[in-house]
């Protein structure tokens, strides 16, 4: 269930969901785009994205279009059914994240719902920096563009950031983007320069407010450095940096779906080596595999279906909310760091990290931003 709403990041999201398809060796029968933008030119874009792909269908048009996302949710409730949500900003999606989430689905009935591991959250950002998957990343410090164009996805192809223009003296929320299509330079490999960056800043000084909605959630700097550290850590293939959960086991009787969502095991397979128990305080729901027995057994979930969902739910029925650290997905922007997040270069290294590794050779991406005409960047596609 992609809860669907702009083409531009779809577009990039598209490579992984075919990747994941039952017909070219995933995990997924069908992907159902859920209508919520009433955009003439997105709806007509994704309805043409359906056309083409028989296992992609538009589910909510005319019903959903407009109102709150727990509208979607009335679409989920088949028996035995998996639905994993996913929110059309996904921009990367780790090759072992959705048989991960699944096989965890199914292991462990007792919580409510798994959700993969957001790079790009306030919960699971501040778990990463401390079991060491964030590195010391800054903004570009020219006021213009100080590198060739390119269409290139790894940190080790820009220069580090110079020493002598590091200022230590600001406020997360103060930072601006240097100009649009700005990188950000990696300082060191030396952690301690972690210090001087927002997600440092702010593990430093935290404040009075919740996680869900502090300095982590409103901070587009501090979602652009969980990115470009994910995107080094692909570039080093160094993901068991984000495995940081440990083998839950909830005691026997504990409450469990209902008959129609239990699937025998006997236990020896894969699924639950590494969760994380959010212990009933809210998470986002940007990507997270559920029953559907489980969410007809709920409706109508509230408007604010991420409070209920990850939340107000597993309180009251006692059944939790798990993390799965080994399901690694990226997350692009919460409104809240849209403005300066898109000024970045991040959204096209995701389209190059796809074209390059996830994207058949027959469905690679373009920019959706113009250059002059005839422009070609080296091994580029143009636009």
């Amino acid at each position: 269930m992609v809860f669907y709403g702009r083409k531009r990041y779809v577009d990039i999201l598209d490579c992984y969901l075919q990747q994941n398809l039952v017909s070219h060796g995933g995990y997924f029968d069908e992907v159902w785009f859920m209508a919520h933008t009433k955009e003439e030119d997105d709806v007509a874009w994704v309805e043409d994205l359906v056309r083409k792909t028989p296992e992609y269908k538009l589910v909510g048009k005319g019903d959903c279009e407009g109102k709150k996302y727990s509208c979607m949710w009335n679409y989920a409730v088949e028996d035995n059914t998996i639905y994993v949500k996913i929110d059309d900003d996904i921009v990367y999606i780790h090759p072992d994240a959705i048989p991960q989430l699944v096989h965890t689905r199914i292991t462990l009935p007792h919580p409510y719902a798994i959700s993969s591991n957001l790079v790009n959250s306030p919960v699971t950002g501040m778990e990463q920096y401390h079991y060491g998957a964030i590195h010391p990343f800054l903004p570009d410090p020219s006021n213009s563009p100080s590198f060739h164009a390119a269409e290139t996805w790894r940190v080790s192809e820009k220069k580090k950031y110079p020493e002598d223009q590091i200022v230590e003296d600001y406020e997360i929320m103060d930072i601006t983007a240097p100009y649009r299509g700005h990188p950000w330079l990696l300082i060191s490999d030396d952690h301690f320069d972690l210090l001087k960056t927002p997600m440092g800043k702010y593990d430093q000084h935290r404040g009075g407010d919740a996680i869900a909605f502090g300095p982590a959630w409103k901070s587009w700097g501090i979602g652009a450095q969980q990115q470009y550290s994910l995107l080094y850590n692909l570039e080093q293939n160094k993901m068991q940096r984000y495995f940081f959960g440990r083998n839950i086991r909830y005691p026997e009787g504990s409450s469990a779906p209902n008959a129609s969502a239990v699937v025998s095991t006997d236990g020896k397979g894969p699924g639950g080596e590494q969760t994380y128990d959010t212990g009933y305080n809210r998470y986002n729901l940007n990507f997270c595999a559920v029953w559907g027995s489980d969410i007809r057994d709920q409706l109508p979930i509230a408007d604010d279906d991420e409070q209920d969902i990850t939340s107000d739910i597993p309180r009251r029925i006692g059944r939790p909310f798990l993390i799965d650290t080994r399901s690694v997905v990226a997350h692009f922007s919460f409104f809240t760091q849209q403005d300066g997040i898109t000024k970045s270069d991040l959204l096209d290294r995701w389209r190059a990290y796809a074209n390059e590794a996830v994207c058949a050779p027959n469905n690679l991406k373009k920019p959706w931003d113009l250059m002059c005409d005839n422009f070609r960047v080296d091994g580029g596609l143009g636009r």
